[in-house]
C-alpha cells in the first residue's frame, strides 16, 4: 500500500516495488486537490503492480531509480521465463 508524504511542502509517493521501498517526490504542493490527485494515481498504480504491467520509468521518467527498477523487473522475468522452461523440460 502506497502513501502520500509531504515535504517541504511538497507531496512525495512512498511506495514498494519489487521488495525495495521507493520514494518520489512530485512537483505537486500539498493541498487536498493534490493529494486526491495522488490518491488517483496511487490506485492506478497499485493495479499495475498487481497485473504485472507497472512501468517504472513511465510513472517516474527523470527518477534515478527507473533503470534500477526496469532492469531489476527484467531479471525477474528472465528468471520466470528459464523456471517454466525447466517445468516443461521436466514434464517430457
Amino acid at each position: 500500500m502506497a502513501s502520500i508524504i509531504s515535504r517541504y511542502g511538497k507531496l512525495i509517493l512512498d511506495f514498494y516495488y519489487m521488495g525495495k521501498r521507493c520514494r518520489e517526490t512530485t512537483n505537486l504542493t500539498d493541498t487536498p486537490a493534490n493529494r486526491k490527485k495522488l490518491e488517483k494515481v496511487i490506485e492506478k498504480m497499485e493495479a499495475e503492480i498487481i497485473l504485472g504491467l507497472f512501468n517504472y520509468a513511465k510513472y517516474f521518467p527523470k527518477s534515478d531509480k527507473a533503470a534500477e527498477m526496469v532492469a531489476l523487473k527484467d531479471r525477474k522475468e528472465c528468471i520466470h521465463v528459464k523456471i517454466l522452461i525447466a517445468r516443461k523440460d521436466k514434464l517430457r
